[in-house]
């Protein structure tokens, strides 16, 4: 505990998203989750108004070397239940000399807190993502209380491969993002995300934030099926830049895709996957990528290795209930 101790624990500042950046391009290295942010995607996170940057969030310093950092999310709703996200990181340098153990302690005395000044009496759970390959932090969250709840795929589909045809049904128009769509779009992803395990209905806000108004979202890799004038399905794709610079590649993350009921099992979501597919090629994209609940209750996991995605690791959600 003294080596701990010694290092100075305060909450993160606008001007830490540079080494904030430096430090998941070093856990990377090893963790090889397929992620990775620049300091403008971090500074938007921080600008989030689900993140309590004074109360929510931990920086761990060495001198003047960031070698962790924690972040707690609220959720948009506290409706069953209030939904926090967990996301902490450890230079790899620091791991297993208690660095990590401080961190998830905090982030459970901390949780409660801000869920009650933000939806007063209301259950809280803490949710974290856990790569299977790192083994060492499932374990660390297992010690805590957590419990592994769902498992996810992380889904590549190389470019290089043709995009078969895909018919587009009847009654459907395909075209590209509008924004003048933004309001219904959220609504359809609302609805049909309703069954879905751990969604929770997002804000205008929260919609704003975290999906069409962020500086990596790419609408123009984005799609809307319209029937009858409205809005019957929608396709989100977003690009990270950070991960071109480090890999060379150019990778597209389709981030949503949903279907209002009354139009499943029709192939709208495999026309909006057609058009992207296409775009992104066109573009000089190397591969599309996406995560899928393993128990999606929609079939998602059959459209998407029908459309030639293939499985490229798997992570847990682990959730600690309060």
């Amino acid at each position: 505990m003294s080596g701990i101790m010694s290092l100075r624990w305060e909450s993160l500042r606008s001007e830490d998203v540079g080494a904030w950046a430096a430090l998941v391009d070093a856990a990377e290295i090893v963790d090889k989750t397929g992620e990775r942010y620049d300091a403008g995607d971090l500074a938007e996170q921080l600008g989030d108004s689900l993140v309590d940057v004074e109360g929510g969030t931990r920086a761990v310093w060495d001198g003047d070397v960031l070698v962790a950092v924690g972040l707690l999310r609220c959720g948009p709703s506290g409706d069953p239940s209030h939904r926090m996200f967990f996301e902490g990181v450890a230079h790899p340098a620091y791991r297993r000399r208690g660095v990590g153990r401080e961190l998830t302690r905090w982030a459970l005395q901390t949780a409660p807190r801000l869920s009650e000044a933000r939806y007063p009496g209301r259950p809280v759970e803490l949710h974290v993502d856990v790569s299977e390959r790192n083994p060492g932090k499932a374990a660390l969250f297992e010690h805590e209380g957590y419990t592994p709840q769902r498992w996810f795929f992380v889904m590549r589909r190389d470019l290089a491969d043709d995009v078969p045809d895909v018919a587009i049904p009847e009654g459907i128009r395909v075209t590209g993002f509008d924004f003048a769509y933004d309001a219904e779009a959220r609504d359809v992803r609302n609805e049909s995300f309703a069954d879905n395990w751990g969604s929770a209905r997002q804000t205008e806000e929260s919609w704003r934030q975290g999906y069409t108004g962020t500086r990596s979202f790419r609408p123009d890799l984005s799609f809307l099926a319209i029937a009858d004038a409205q809005v019957a399905a929608i396709l989100l794709t977003h690009y990270f830049e950070a991960d071109t610079v480090a890999t060379g590649h150019r990778e597209a993350w389709i981030s949503t895709i949903g279907t209002l009921r009354a139009w499943r099992k029709r192939g709208v979501a495999g026309a909006l996957m057609r058009a992207t597919l296409t775009e992104a090629k066109t573009q000089g994209f190397s591969r599309v990528m996406l995560v899928v609940d393993t128990d999606n209750p929609t079939g998602a996991l059959s459209l998407y290795r029908a459309a030639g995605f293939v499985e490229e690791h798997k992570h847990s959600r682990y959730v600690r209930e309060f």
